[in-house]
């Protein structure tokens, strides 16, 4: 059992790694869009000149960031989540709630990753290419697209191990600290909870 919960904690580990480089690499990419848009405007309006492909770019860099920037949101524990009465329930309560979250999440990762693939592997068995002047094949993006949907649903899979075998041992503090809120919804109130309960998680 330990062997196995230290393999998870590597891959949890690992998944957190590259999420964190995937995410500042596509805040480069989207910096780089803000770039062009910038002298595409400046070139249309001093210069009379259009970069072609500037909005196309655009379209596929912000596909690709809310596919790989999901994983990173999963490992920061940055979802928005409805926390209406969440501190208010002991840690066994709050500890079932997260872990239903985190089954929820993978269920909706592997849909995606299911509806995806097709779309990814019909462009390429088509040779399909965008309805624009640079006509770019299509595979292309969204390979990186697919490629980002398919890591959160990995992602979230291991965390949702790691959470699962977390339960069994009775380890509340593991899942609050992978899956749980990532932030007090009330310290005051989460405060006062942990004095009553003589700060037992």
């Amino acid at each position: 059992m330990l062997a196995l919960v230290s393999l998870i904690d590597a891959l949890v580990g690992a998944v957190r790694l590259v999420s964190r480089w995937a995410a500042r690499l596509i805040g480069l990419l989207l910096l780089a869009v803000v770039v062009m848009v910038i002298l595409e405007v400046i070139g249309r309006k001093l210069l009379d000149y259009s970069f072609e492909g500037v909005q196309e770019y655009a379209g596929y860099v912000l596909a690709i960031l809310s596919a790989w920037g999901l994983s990173h949101t999963q490992v920061e524990r940055a979802h928005i989540r409805i926390d209406v009465g969440y501190s208010k329930l002991p840690s066994a309560a709050r500890a079932a709630l997260d872990l239903l979250s985190i089954l929820a999440v993978n269920l909706v990762g592997w849909m995606i990753v299911i509806h995806s693939w097709p779309v990814f592997s019909g462009s390429l068995s088509n040779h399909t290419t965008a309805n624009t002047p640079l006509s770019t094949p299509l595979w292309i993006p969204q390979l990186v697209w697919v490629a980002g949907y398919t890591w959160f649903a990995l992602a979230a899979a291991v965390l949702a191990l790691r959470a699962l075998l977390a339960a069994v041992g009775g380890d509340s503090a593991t899942i609050r600290t992978l899956i749980g809120m990532g932030h007090d919804a009330d310290p005051l109130e989460a405060r006062a909870r942990d004095t009553a309960t003589g700060g037992t998680s």
